[in-house]
């Protein structure tokens, strides 16, 4: 299916599997307003959705929120993490480093993995559909936002319909893709 990407379309996932361990649909968002890709972009900043919008309505980092939580019933983490090190060592909890030379050939020059999550496999997957539906012969950036709009849910959803309802960015970006008469 790749193949069938065209240069912006492949870039928007290249670009979100470079910024994330793991891709989620607002991943190929922020890839899709890292930089112009057509009528995908052209679209969305018409509508008012920016990068910038989308990181002041995405809620904090689940590691904060559950910091925070903890926090307000005493919890702190920091003094935790402080009595394990003394306990194991420092870098007790630290993610080991791979020592140089583990792997095979291949592993070193391959294309990191990122883990998809579902709801960005679905976006792809759904992309592939929006391309046929359009009688497109190649799937674009603007196929891979419709993949998105019709799977954004949590956030999102929430920081694309702070700023224009997702039916009116569909329409849109489909008026945008209608070839001039």
């Amino acid at each position: 299916m790749f193949e069938r990407f065209t240069a912006d379309a492949r870039a928007v996932v290249v670009d979100a599997v470079g910024s994330a361990d793991q891709v989620t649909p607002q991943e190929l968002l922020e890839a899709l307003l890292a930089t112009d890709r057509g009528i995908a972009t052209t679209t969305l900043r018409e509508c008012g959705v920016t990068a910038e919008s989308l990181h002041s309505e995405t809620p904090t980092n689940d590691l904060d929120q559950d910091a925070d939580v903890l926090a307000s019933i005493g919890i702190d983490l920091a003094a935790i993490r402080e009595s394990l090190e003394q306990a194991f060592g420092k870098g007790a909890l630290d993610e080991p480093a791979v020592p140089a030379g583990i792997g095979s050939r291949r592993s070193r020059f391959a294309f990191p993995r990122s883990r998809f999550e579902k709801d960005a496999k679905k976006v792809l997957e759904l992309s592939l559909r929006e391309a046929i539906a359009h009688k497109s012969n190649h799937i674009g950036a603007e196929h891979i936002l419709l993949g998105i709009l019709r799977v954004a849910d949590g956030p999102t959803r929430t920081a694309l319909e702070a700023q224009v309802s997702i039916p009116e960015i569909r329409s849109r970006l489909e008026s945008a893709m209608r070839p001039a008469a």
